[in-house]
């Protein structure tokens, strides 16, 4: 008996058994179906997101194609000598570039900021840059100046003015050779070429590089440039210099009377200048420039000695060593000049026959600078932002020598002591504040300056 109940007891689980068994395999089989259909899903879906994705990017694409064919982005940095706002066409393949800068500065000056008045706010100067690209080899460019705010002398207490300080064109046949023709800068110091606010730590432009340098000078010229090796060159034939006239001499800085800048140069004579750069390893860069020219009458009127212009009165010989060294948050340079001018007293005679020592241009002219700046923020591990301290010595003598029988003028000697922060929040925008002790040789008195600029380029 009690096997006849085992016996069925088994038959009744088998029985049962086997339809759980299947429910269980069509319930496994339904979760595999829902697992595959939320994988379609899953992927449908990713594909949808990749989907709009790419569109956005479509999107974006053709809105930056769009904005490339009108304003090209470009890389900011030095292309031969430039400034790294003024290159900005040399890395163009094709199109427009436009570019500039501005200083928006306040001095105070214990003498005389101006006329008579000790504290002035200033407009510097506003610049556009606006070149062309033709094709890879071919580029045209031009910086336009706009300084004091205005050109009319009814603003204010005195009208600036409005001029091309550059416009050339260039030919790029390969990195080691090419042309450039037009206005021209003259590759002389530093700051003569790459003279953008952000990159120099000063409020306002070294003394030197204004005064003795002639800071910022261009003239009408042709040349060539390139890169062999490590050595940069650049030579360019100019039209020859010109006595001003009419009043235009200054003491502070007598060779600026004899710039013509593309104003209807006179060239009756001609000039050449020039310069060489070694660059070794730590960018350092080790080189020196030069200016060669003949100097003519204005003639004329503006001619004491009766002179037709053009007529040959002189000749000017410039040379500029120098060494930039920028590494590792360091900005260290240093900048000499040698100065001699030939026939400096018929020069002097013809600016103001009556009394030359009123117009007196000097023989010579010698002194340098050395500037060194560090970034400090480097130490704080802060991006995209930098701090510079810095210190300025420079000695220079615009008249270390005079014609025979002529006066040097008071404060022809100037040592500055200069020291200040430049803040940049950006690489391309640069706060400065400084203090200058201007030490003049006697008679003339010391001053003192405090300066504040908001530079900017782009």
């Amino acid at each position: 008996m009690r096997k006849v109940l085992l016996a069925s007891a088994l038959f009744s689980a088998v029985a049962f058994a086997q339809p759980a068994e299947d429910r269980i395999r069509q319930l496994e089989e339904q979760i595999r179906l829902l697992q595959q259909e939320v994988q379609k899903l899953k992927e449908e879906q990713k594909k949808t997101e990749e989907v709009k994705q790419e569109t956005e990017a479509l999107k974006e694409e053709v809105r930056r194609l769009r904005l490339d064919i009108a304003l090209p982005q470009v890389e900011i940095k030095s292309y031969s000598g430039l400034g790294p706002a003024a290159s900005k066409v040399h890395f163009n393949p094709r199109g427009v570039s436009i570019g500039g800068y501005g200083e928006l500065t306040f001095r105070h000056n214990d003498v005389n900021a101006r006329g008579g008045a000790k504290s002035i706010a200033n407009m510097q100067r506003i610049i556009l840059y606006l070149g062309y690209a033709f094709n890879e080899k071919l580029k045209f460019n031009s910086e336009l100046e706009l300084e004091h705010a205005s050109t009319s002398g009814e603003h204010g207490t005195g009208g600036g003015y409005y001029k091309s300080e550059l416009a050339y064109l260039d030919y790029n046949f390969r990195p080691e050779f090419g042309l450039r023709g037009g206005l021209l800068l003259m590759p002389v110091g530093i700051i003569n070429e790459i003279h953008e606010p952000p990159t120099f730590p000063s409020a306002e432009r070294p003394f030197f590089e204004r005064r003795i340098a002639l800071s910022t000078w261009e003239e009408m010229g042709l040349g060539v440039y390139g890169t062999i090796g490590n050595v940069d060159y650049r030579f360019y034939l100019i039209n020859g210099l010109m006595l001003r006239g009419g009043g235009g001499y200054n003491r502070e800085e007598p060779l600026k009377n004899i710039r013509q800048r593309g104003a209807r140069a006179v060239a009756d004579r001609f000039g050449f200048t020039g310069r060489v750069d070694l660059n070794l390893p730590y960018n350092l860069k080790i080189g020196g420039s030069f200016v060669s020219a003949d100097v003519q009458s204005k003639g004329g009127n503006d001619s004491k000695l009766g002179l037709r212009r053009g007529t040959k009165v002189g000749s000017v010989n410039m040379f500029f060593p120098h060494v930039w060294w920028q590494y590792a948050g360091w900005d260290v340079r240093f900048v000499g000049a040698y100065i001699t001018t030939s026939g400096a007293d018929r020069m002097s005679r013809d600016l103001n026959n009556a009394n030359p020592n009123n117009t007196v241009m000097p023989k010579e002219q010698k002194g340098f600078y050395v500037q060194v700046a560090h970034d400090i923020l480097r130490y704080f591990n802060v991006e995209n932002q930098e701090l510079y301290v810095f210190g300025i010595y420079e000695d220079f003598d615009t008249h270390s020598k005079v014609p025979t029988g002529l006066r040097r003028p008071a404060g022809h000697k100037l040592k500055v002591y200069n020291v200040g922060i430049s803040y940049k929040p950006h690489p391309l925008v640069a706060i400065k504040a400084d203090y200058a002790k201007l030490d003049y040789s006697r008679p003339r008195r010391d001053e003192n300056e405090y300066r504040l600029t908001l530079g900017f380029m782009f």
